[in-house]
């Protein structure tokens, strides 16, 4: 998955020729990713995971901040806990798969797809939840291989 293409591109000219090859290579390529998304899927699935490794997980990957930090820095970070906490463990979305690496995954990639602050407006939070912004794609990644691993 991480050499998966985000985008495609085809010129758009007078001759078709190429062009549908290309298509199929490209469909090939996402039903691939789609396979191996599923196998990863399921790997995390079949994972159990405690409340206290989900809250040891969180530490790991958003550190809190050190006793010199910023007031406000630390309310941040109180409240991304928070948050993190319940849609682990109230969110419907997650109802069915917590215990699991995979409803770990969910809970922290349903943060950053819904509730983080937007870098500019409300399309630039849709283009991250639809998998079209490389840094959030990149930062899933990161949370997904700490999941793995954990």
């Amino acid at each position: 998955m991480r050499n998966a293409k985000q985008s495609f591109k085809i010129r758009h000219t007078q001759s078709v020729d190429g062009r549908i090859q290309v298509a199929r290579e490209t469909l090939g390529l996402a039903l691939g990713y789609f396979d191996e998304f599923e196998v990863e899927a399921k790997a995390l699935y079949s994972q159990a995971i405690t409340d206290a490794e989900f809250s040891k997980l969180i530490q790991t990957i958003y550190p809190k901040p050190d006793k010199d930090a910023a007031k406000v820095a630390l309310t941040k970070w109180e409240n991304k806990v928070v948050l993190l906490d319940d849609l682990y463990h109230n969110s419907p979305t997650n109802a069915n798969i917590k215990g699991t690496k995979w409803g770990a995954f969910n809970a922290l990639t349903e943060r950053l797809d819904y509730y983080r602050s937007g870098r500019g407006n409300s399309e630039t939070l849709m283009a991250g939840a639809s998998g079209f912004d490389p840094i959030l794609t990149a930062e899933k990644n990161k949370i997904k291989k700490l999941v793995s691993a954990f």
